[in-house]
């Protein structure tokens, strides 16, 4: 059975596993191994409370498969942490609000583009808690629905169960000044990766997130298993601002915080640049482990309500 529980309340909707094999073209596997890895840990660790998570079990070379958890806020809350809880078998998650009225709360069986339109939390692969600068968080406000999409696949020779989700850590509205969203700059469908070495890039304007100034005050990186360095770049005139030039690790994806926060203006223009080692044929951009991304990811304030992709340049 897939489950999931949401802000300490048990939301009750079940998918058959068998059904949800069949409909990702599996002929099923064995039961899953006591111990295995990424196997279910129900504890909620102190000073957190579980926000919403999603349980699921995946046989043996599962391909890339989508759980989407679905969980409408109960009351007005502040967020000043998140620990993601990211099991073997989990690619990554991406938290965003979703202002559909279906499907109903509960865990459904979804696909890499069922997102709502703004992203508020996102982790990948070894990717540790993050905590907000002093008076930058989020509001989440009573009736509100959050749509966390797991993206899971199982690598192993053995069934694989877990459960993943988001841990957060309340804060009280005086601690809170600015609201903050995520939103990930770099080419997608343009993006075409060669044999051997090499470096692509894309870009996209601010304007197309804000007609104001923001406040970078986090960045972390985005590519998979071939990706080796990430160098984000602003141009504004004839200047440029380098962002972040760092070497990249797909077991260890983290935000790191900004320090003094840096000011994005409408007019700029920000071009990420991603190094790539691909021993094997040339990959296109996509959702698998195999294929490739090439994202600078921000984390700023005040939050727009912005699409959460900035591209096409």
């Amino acid at each position: 059975m897939s489950r999931s529980r949401a802000l300490g309340l048990s939301i009750g909707l079940s998918i058959v596993l068998s059904s949800v094999l069949a409909a990702c073209g599996s002929d099923g596997g064995s039961a899953a191994v006591d111990a295995a890895p990424g196997s279910v840990d129900s504890a909620v660790p102190d000073g957190w409370t579980m926000l919403l998570e999603g349980d699921w079990t995946l046989p043996s070379g599962q391909p890339d498969t989508y759980y989407c958890v679905y969980a409408t806020v109960p009351r007005d809350m502040y967020i000043k942490a998140f620990r993601p809880l990211i099991p073997v078998g989990t690619h990554h998650t991406v938290l965003t609000l979703f202002d559909g009225a279906s499907p109903a709360d509960g865990t459904h069986l979804c696909n890499v583009g069922t997102n709502g339109q703004s992203m508020i939390y996102g982790s990948g692969v070894g990717s540790p808690d993050f905590v907000f600068p002093q008076g930058v968080g989020l509001q989440l406000k009573k009736g509100q629905r959050l749509l966390l999409n797991l993206h899971l696949y199982n690598a192993s020779d053995v069934t694989i169960s877990g459960r993943s989700g988001t841990y957060i850590q309340e804060a009280q509205a005086s601690e809170i000044q600015h609201t903050a969203e995520i939103v990930l700059a770099g080419p997608t469908f343009s993006l075409q990766v060669p044999t051997g070495v090499s470096t692509q890039s894309g870009s996209c304007n601010v304007s197309q997130i804000t007609s104001q100034p923001i406040q970078v005050f986090s960045l972390s990186q985005h590519m998979h298993k071939t990706g080796t360095h990430v160098r984000s770049v602003i141009t504004r005139g004839t200047q440029e601002i380098v962002l972040q030039d760092v070497d990249y690790n797909f077991e260890k994806q983290t935000f790191s915080l900004v320090d003094p926060h840096v000011t994005l203006q409408p007019t700029d223009k920000l071009t990420t640049y991603c190094t790539f080692d691909n021993p094997g044929a040339p990959k296109r951009f996509g959702d698998s482990s195999d294929d490739e991304m090439c994202f600078t990811d921000l984390f700023y304030y005040p939050a727009q309500g912005a699409s959460f992709t900035c591209t096409g340049l």
